[in-house]
C-alpha cells in the first residue's frame, strides 16, 4: 500500500511539474506573440523581424525560434488569433438569430463591432499579405487546413437556417445560401475596409457604422426573403 502511495504521489508531482512546464510555455508564447504585435505596429511590416521580436520580448534569437521556427510562423498565429475571435463572436450572434435574414445581419453586425474600433488587426487579419507584396509570406498546408475551419463559424450555421427557409417559394435572391452568407460577410469587409482608408485621412464616411450595418442588413434580410408569387 505503501508503494502505491507513492507511486501516485510521485504520478500527481510529475504531472504537476508538466502542468507548470505547460502554462509558462503558453505565457511565454503569449508574450512573443505581443511584442511581435507592437513591431508590427510601431515600425511596420518591414521592420518585422524575427531579430526585433526577440529584442522586444527580451530573450535570444535562439529561444524565440522554440516557439516559432519562422517569421511566417509567427505573422500565422497573429492572423489566425485575429480571425479566430471574429469568428467566434459571429457564431455567437448567428446562434441568437431567430431567421437567415436575421443570421445574416449578425455576420455583418458582429463583423464590424469586432474589428471597427480594432482597425490595425483587421489591416493584419485581411490585408497584411497584400501590404507585404507577393511572395513576402508563405503559409503551408497545415497552416491553411487551420484555416478552413474558421469558415464553418463564419458560414455554417447561417447556411443551414437559410436551407430550412427555402420552401416552394424561392427567395427574392436566388442566391446558393452559403454564397449570400459569404456575401454578407464579403460587405462587412469592404465597409471596414473603406473606413480604414478614410479615417487615417482625417476625412471620415458621413455615414455612422451603425447606419451602414442597418443599410447592408436591410439589403441582405431582404434578399433572404421569399420571393413574389409567380
Amino acid at each position: 500500500m505503501a508503494d502505491d502511495a507513492g507511486e501516485a504521489n510521485g504520478a500527481d508531482k510529475t504531472a504537476a511539474r508538466a502542468a507548470r512546464r505547460e502554462r509558462k510555455r503558453d505565457q511565454s508564447r503569449e508574450e512573443i506573440l505581443q511584442a511581435a504585435r507592437r513591431v508590427l505596429f510601431r515600425h511596420g511590416i518591414g521592420a518585422m523581424t524575427l531579430d526585433a521580436v526577440a529584442n522586444e520580448v527580451g530573450m535570444s534569437k535562439t529561444g524565440l525560434y522554440y516557439y516559432f521556427p519562422s517569421k511566417d510562423a509567427l505573422v500565422f498565429e497573429l492572423v489566425h488569433g485575429v480571425i479566430e475571435a471574429q469568428a467566434k463572436a459571429v457564431q455567437q450572434g448567428v446562434s441568437r438569430a431567430s431567421d437567415g435574414g436575421g443570421a445574416l445581419r449578425a455576420i455583418i453586425g458582429e463583423t464590424v463591432t469586432a474589428f471597427a474600433p480594432r482597425l490595425d488587426d483587421f489591416r493584419l487579419a485581411f490585408l497584411f499579405g497584400q501590404v507585404a507584396g507577393a511572395g513576402a509570406l508563405t503559409w503551408d498546408r497545415d497552416q491553411f487546413e487551420r484555416i478552413r475551419p474558421l469558415n464553418d463559424l463564419l458560414f455554417a450555421k447561417a447556411t443551414e437556417m437559410l436551407v430550412a427557409e427555402r420552401g416552394e417559394r424561392d427567395p427574392r435572391a436566388a442566391v446558393e445560401p452559403r454564397l449570400l452568407a459569404f456575401l454578407a460577410y464579403l460587405s462587412a469587409i469592404g465597409l471596414l475596409t473603406m473606413k480604414g482608408m478614410v479615417e487615417p485621412m482625417d476625412d471620415p464616411l458621413i455615414y455612422s457604422d451603425e447606419q451602414l450595418v442597418e443599410g447592408l442588413a436591410r439589403v441582405f434580410e431582404a434578399a433572404a426573403a421569399p420571393g413574389g408569387d409567380c
